[in-house]
């Protein structure tokens, strides 16, 4: 899935685009004149502290503020998704969720969407509470760089003490600021209900392509999770460019998963499913899943996430609670209830099959609300994280972003409460209310002209097939 590049704070994106600034023009900075400069400093008399000795203005760095402008947990809203909702008792396998399965018919499904860390990994939580959420997604660095820098121990403790929630221990790393949160002991997101993303630059499919780079940002980013105490981490797995066959890919990609189990404790590889099947990207069947699972040695430390966008663009149907069936017993079978531990919710602007992994707001695309209420409804589906990718609007992120996303949470909280008798009835009306609330808080973007066909013939074609992530 493409997303808005801001280094390590972007968030998903329908389709992202990028700009190149590399012919800007370069202005040189004027140096400042010596003489003006030290009048100036003789003008204006020092500081001193009670000592006599020169005082240095104390300044914090705006980046550095915690918590956040306009996320403070004292204007959060309850969360979503109460009274609970109670499912239908389990009739087949339960998931490979990572929590308490105990818990489950206790609270409602850990839905939420894939927020942003701006501020530090800490702030990505305060905007899943900003949200009114149960779930969340995250990067944790950029997702576009092979290096970033190591995490600050303060903003691995911070991380650490806000997703604890508070019969576990967790206390306020707020209590410092001028923010009177000594009431918080934490936000009560536990590992279960956090998916991290990895990296879009890994690519573990092919050992001819910059593996053992690949593998590097890949260990990086997983060693981040065990520092803040995340248990699952999903990425893509990979293509296999033409270089090698998709069972030689298959072993590549299991090598990667052996090896990091060795390098790094306890973190789950969630294998992420993908759209373009028939191409060289691996993980767009459950043929592909399986057989990476196959090869992976520590099979409790291997799962899977399932991108409805993607299932959809690569053939499998569910649009109607028949169809949904089908698809859920062949995952089953193929690779079975125990290795799903986490579910991206996008609805899909192409037909079924068609290939394209272009994500849509929820119930207004070709999959439609029966088929999330299928999903919000589904036993299997409750204690793993189910989280928004779909498009939201390019404002400020607690205007924009979290903006739509709550009202596709509540959505989806609603839908999967009507009963089956009233839910045809319903429908129409509930989607085409939605619609109108999604084209004001998020305008469609008109479709850009077909580019014309030159001599070539081809270029135009390969720009507008050019899929997201």
């Amino acid at each position: 899935m493409a997303r808005k590049s801001v280094g390590s704070t972007s968030v998903k994106r329908d389709r992202s685009a990028s700009s190149d600034l590399s012919d800007a023009p370069k202005v040189k900075a004027e140096k400042p004149k010596k003489a003006k400069a030290k009048a100036k400093a003789k003008a204006k008399p020092k500081a001193k502290d009670e000592e006599g000795a020169e005082a240095k203005p104390k300044k914090v760095p705006k980046a550095k503020m915690f918590p956040p402008p306009g996320l403070e947990p004292s204007s959060h809203p309850e969360r979503q998704g109460h009274p609970v909702f109670q499912l239908a008792p389990l009739s087949v396998p339960p998931n490979g969720g990572v929590g308490d399965a105990g818990l489950n018919t206790q609270r409602p499904m850990l839905l939420g969407a894939h927020v942003s860390m701006a501020g530090g990994p800490a702030a990505a939580l305060l905007r899943a509470g900003k949200a009114g959420a149960n779930g969340l997604a995250l990067f944790l660095k950029s997702q576009r760089t092979w290096k970033s820098s190591p995490y600050e121990p303060e903003a691995v403790e911070r991380f650490r003490d806000l997703m604890k929630p508070v019969d576990q221990g967790g206390k306020s790393c707020l209590a410092q600021s001028h923010f009177d949160l000594t009431d918080m002991s934490g936000m009560g997101y536990g590992p279960e209900s956090i998916l991290v993303h990895g990296s879009y630059l890994i690519n573990l499919g092919s050992s001819r392509v910059k593996w053992d780079q690949a593998y590097e940002c890949f260990k990086d980013d997983i060693y981040r999770c065990h520092q803040l105490g995340l248990k699952l981490y999903n990425w893509h797995p990979g293509s296999t460019v033409g270089a090698c066959t998709k069972e030689e890919s298959y072993g590549t990609i299991a090598k990667a998963i052996n090896k990091v189990h060795k390098d790094v404790p306890e973190v789950v590889c969630v294998i992420e499913n993908m759209a373009n099947a028939g191409s060289n990207i691996v993980g767009t069947t459950f043929h592909d899943l399986a057989s990476i699972i196959a090869l992976v040695e520590d099979k409790s430390r291997v799962r899977v996430c399932l991108d409805t966008c993607h299932l959809f663009a690569a053939g499998y149907d569910i649009r109607t609670p028949e169809s949904y069936a089908n698809v859920m017993k062949e995952f089953d079978e193929k690779v079975g209830n125990g290795y799903l531990a986490g579910i991206h919710l996008n609805d899909s602007k192409m037909g079924l099959g068609e290939k394209k992994d272009l994500h849509e707001n929820i119930g207004l695309g070709k999959i439609g609300l029966s088929g999330f209420r299928q999903l919000m409804r589904d036993p299997v589906m409750s204690g793993i994280p189910l989280i928004l990718e779909t498009p939201a609007a390019e404002n400020p992120l607690e205007v924009g972003e979290l903006a739509i996303w709550v009202k596709e949470i509540g959505l989806l909280y609603r839908i999967q409460a009507i009963p089956d008798d009233e839910w045809a009835e319903q429908e129409e009306g509930i989607r085409e209310e939605w619609r109108k609330v999604r084209d004001v808080m998020n305008p469609p973007k008109e479709k850009k002209p077909a580019a014309k066909k030159g001599k070539k013939g081809k270029k135009g074609d390969e720009d507008e097939d050019e899929d997201d992530e």
